[in-house]
C-alpha cells in the first residue's frame, strides 16, 4: 500500500461559469426595459479619482439633510403615497431618513453623479438594491478611476419613490411570471 495515497492536495477554487442573462448584464444588455418603476437610460458613466469620490461622499452628509428637509416641506403627499406615517414625515422634516429608506443617487458618485436634488430620490432599500445589484453593478465592476464608457442605469425623473409605478421588472420579451425567476436568478448568479 502507498502511504501518498491519502495526501491531501489543495485544489484552486473553481470559479462558477457566468449565466447568459449574466454575461448581457455585464455589457448592458438587458431583456427588460424597466425595473421597479425606473426606465433603463443610457448615460456616460466616468469614474472620478478617489479624492473626488471622497470629497462627494463627505459632502453628501449636508446634501442628504437638506434633501430630505425639502422632501419635508414640499411633498409630504408623495411621501403618504409611498406608506409614510406621520412620526417618518416628522423624521424626514428634521432631514433624517426613516429606518428601511435611503436616499439614492440616480448617477452614482462612483459614475460621476453630483450632489444635486435632480440626481436623488427617496426610496425604500429592497428595490434599491435591486437598482445596484441588477443592472449597474455588473456593467461598472472593473472599471477604475478616468475610466469612462456608456452604461444603462435605471431612471426617473421623480425626488420620492412611487411604489404604485413599481411592477418589477418589465421584460421587454418574457412573460410576467418569469419576471421574479428571472431577478432571483441574475442576483444569485444562476
Amino acid at each position: 500500500m502507498k502511504a501518498d495515497r491519502f495526501v491531501h492536495t489543495k485544489r484552486k477554487p473553481q470559479k462558477p461559469q457566468k449565466t447568459a442573462e449574466q454575461l448581457d448584464a455585464r455589457n448592458g444588455k438587458f431583456n427588460f426595459s424597466e425595473i421597479h418603476g425606473f426606465k433603463l437610460k443610457e448615460v456616460e458613466w466616468t469614474v472620478p479619482d478617489k479624492q473626488t469620490r471622497k470629497r462627494r461622499r463627505s459632502q453628501f452628509n449636508s446634501v442628504r439633510e437638506e434633501f430630505l428637509k425639502e422632501l419635508g416641506a414640499n411633498h409630504e403627499d408623495e411621501l403618504r403615497a409611498m406608506g409614510l406615517k406621520d412620526k417618518a414625515i416628522d423624521m424626514i422634516k428634521k432631514g433624517h431618513a426613516p429606518q428601511g429608506y435611503n436616499v439614492h443617487h440616480k448617477l452614482p458618485i462612483h459614475g460621476g453623479g453630483q450632489n444635486v436634488f435632480s440626481n436623488l430620490i427617496l426610496m425604500p432599500i429592497p428595490p434599491h438594491d435591486d437598482l445596484h445589484h441588477i443592472v449597474m453593478d455588473p456593467q461598472v465592476a472593473q472599471m477604475q478611476s478616468g475610466q469612462s464608457k456608456k452604461v444603462m442605469i435605471p431612471w426617473t425623473d421623480d425626488m420620492v419613490y412611487h411604489p404604485e409605478k413599481d411592477k418589477g421588472l418589465v421584460m421587454n420579451n418574457a412573460k410576467p411570471n418569469n419576471r421574479a425567476v428571472m431577478a432571483k436568478r441574475m442576483r444569485d448568479g444562476r
